[in-house]
């Protein structure tokens, strides 16, 4: 599947952990604590959906879990209009088990950006997925 923005990483962390972080879909917060002021967790499981304060952004941001498939595959959706420069946000998180330990990461997303060139916008998105990466392996290891 092609994206509009794609980060791809081999870490050292096993699949099932690093997905267990990914997928506490509430929890994010605390992988990028100097970018998200709140979050909030409406409901659970599969259509949840949770409510994100970004700190420097007005309003909120509000991501809808869409699927969750074996370990390996998670899906979110923006659901409101926040303060962003993407419209029509869809990501998906990939990983599987990486030959050596460790596991790879596909984190990719589709999206319209607004009010900001597209190359910015996927430029933005990769650093984000990158700073969740890493906050997930500072916290987990």
């Amino acid at each position: 599947m092609a994206y509009s923005a794609l980060l791809e990483r081999t870490i050292p962390l096993s699949r099932k952990k690093f997905f267990a972080a990914v997928a506490d879909f509430g929890g994010i917060q605390k992988f990028v604590p100097d970018e998200a002021e709140s979050v909030e967790l409406e409901g659970d499981g599969i259509g949840c959906v949770r409510v994100v304060r970004i700190k420097g952004v007005p309003g909120e941001l509000r991501e809808r879990l869409e699927a969750v498939v074996d370990q390996r595959l998670l899906s979110y959706s923006i659901v409101n209009d926040p303060a962003l420069p993407v419209d029509r946000y869809h990501a998906v998180v990939e990983v599987e088990d990486a030959p050596g330990g460790g596991c790879r990461v596909r984190w990719g997303s589709n999206w319209i950006a607004k009010g900001a060139p597209e190359a910015e916008v996927r430029q933005m998105l990769i650093d984000l997925y990158g700073r969740i990466i890493d906050g997930i392996l500072r916290v987990t290891t």
